[in-house]
């Protein structure tokens, strides 16, 4: 008998995250992430005690990797910046992103409520939403996440003409936030 293959957590949660990737969250099992590994599953179970605590360390790694993505389009537009990661997210994780917003699962269950108050607090940094109640936020990000999620499931699916650029997408979903913000201060303007 050859010596036990170790693997470190990390190794695993790569593995497993590599397979979600392609295949879909509900189709991780400790056997593919093994042959992955290239080893049997026991080594798996040293660093994990059941699947559900592995899927549990794989929505972390997708949340880092969408977190990753919105400091990589940090331009200076927290409210715009938010989108385009999103944007980005459903593009290059279609996969993933349809998972995680198409079927109905409990992964994202508590997300609202952990990352609404993030999300306020990054659009609080943009100039153009200055003046604006956290109630009046909440509602002009809620206006916005029912259209960059039509955006984002028309680009997972692959719904836009091969010549439209991720710019083009970015474009649309600037113009539509500078939409949402003037209706809002319109809006709010004609309560005063």
């Amino acid at each position: 008998m050859g010596p036990k293959i170790k693997f470190a957590k990390d190794q695993i949660i790569d593995a497993a995250f590599e397979i979600a990737k392609i295949e879909g969250i509900d189709n991780i099992t400790m056997r593919k992430i093994a042959d992955k590994l290239g080893s049997s599953v026991a080594p798996i179970y040293v660093n994990f005690k059941n699947l559900d605590e592995l899927m549990e360390a794989v929505i972390v790694r997708i949340i880092s990797v969408s977190q990753q993505l919105l400091s990589e389009e940090s331009q200076g537009d927290p409210f715009l910046d938010m989108g385009r990661a999103s944007l980005r997210f459903a593009m290059e994780y279609s996969v993933l992103f349809r998972d995680l917003v198409l079927k109905d699962n409990h992964y994202m269950k508590d997300y609202d409520e952990k990352m609404l108050p993030e999300l306020i607090k990054e659009m609080q940094k943009d100039p153009e939403l200055e003046g604006f109640a956290v109630d009046e936020l909440k509602t002009i990000l809620l206006k916005m996440r029912v259209f960059q999620l039509g955006l984002s499931v028309m680009a997972a699916n692959g719904l836009f003409s091969k010549d439209c650029k991720i710019q083009d997408l970015m474009d649309i979903l600037s113009s539509a936030a500078n939409d949402v913000i003037l209706s809002a201060r319109l809006s709010k303007s004609k309560f005063k």
